[in-house]
């Protein structure tokens, strides 16, 4: 299965740090479950034959999948009674390190900041977001005393969490805080990747001025 492509970044990366759970593989199908995030990867280019693998794996715990493959994700809704679908824009950055904004001190968040992360942000569980901050994959911005924003790397690799308290927005602090997560990322040797949902057009002008490549086709999740 030819996994070149952006939309296929968060499958590279599973596979790079080694969690992937392998649950059918073969020249037209790859399909797995990462044990960190316990998210389902369904790569597979023709509709009915993903339908099908679906089906042969209905017995499995497949509570959230994400797929380029827009027919299979509406199956996986349709099938498995799921409620929430997204589509969503795949990001990638290619550049060189961008220029970090010198107003903002940045720290690693720990569970002390927990509470004050999950009063402002509910787009995960506050459970998932305690688990990304124990793989320091949360950083927090201050300009001075003043907490700014934070943005983080979900449990599959890219990254998210993007949030700028309601006082400070308005300032490039949003732009600051991307380009921090998009250091740390070429800092470890990886490509940093996020996701946007198509209809989010404040953030999708956001990868635009940050110089972010788009994949040449959605991806999809549904749970």
């Amino acid at each position: 299965m030819n996994l070149n492509g952006i939309e296929y970044l968060g499958f590279l990366r599973i596979m790079d740090r080694g969690t992937a759970d392998i649950i059918e593989q073969s020249e037209d199908v790859f399909f797995f479950h990462d044990t960190v995030s316990e998210v389902n990867f369904l790569a597979c280019e023709d509709d009915e034959l993903a339908r099908s693998v679906l089906d042969r794996h209905s017995d499995r715990e497949l509570v959230l999948l994400t797929t380029p493959n827009k027919a299979a994700a509406e199956y996986a809704r349709d099938k498995f009674g799921y409620e929430d679908f997204l589509e969503c824009y795949q990001y990638a950055y290619y550049g060189e390190t961008p220029e970090q904004d010198p107003r903002l001190t940045l720290r690693i968040a720990d569970q002390s900041d927990l509470p004050a992360i999950t009063e402002v942000y509910d787009l995960i569980s506050a459970e998932e977001i305690a688990k990304v901050i124990d793989r320091g994959s949360v950083i927090m911005a201050y300009d001075g005393e003043k907490p700014v924003g934070f943005i983080g790397e979900h449990l599959e690799g890219s990254m998210g969490m993007l949030f700028i308290f309601p006082e400070h927005r308005l300032k490039g602090y949003a732009l600051a805080l991307e380009r921090a997560g998009i250091k740390r990322s070429l800092d470890k040797g990886l490509i940093p990747f996020g996701q946007v949902e198509t209809d989010n057009y404040p953030s999708l002008e956001l990868q635009k001025r940050i110089g972010m490549t788009v994949a040449d086709r959605p991806v999809y999740w549904t749970w």
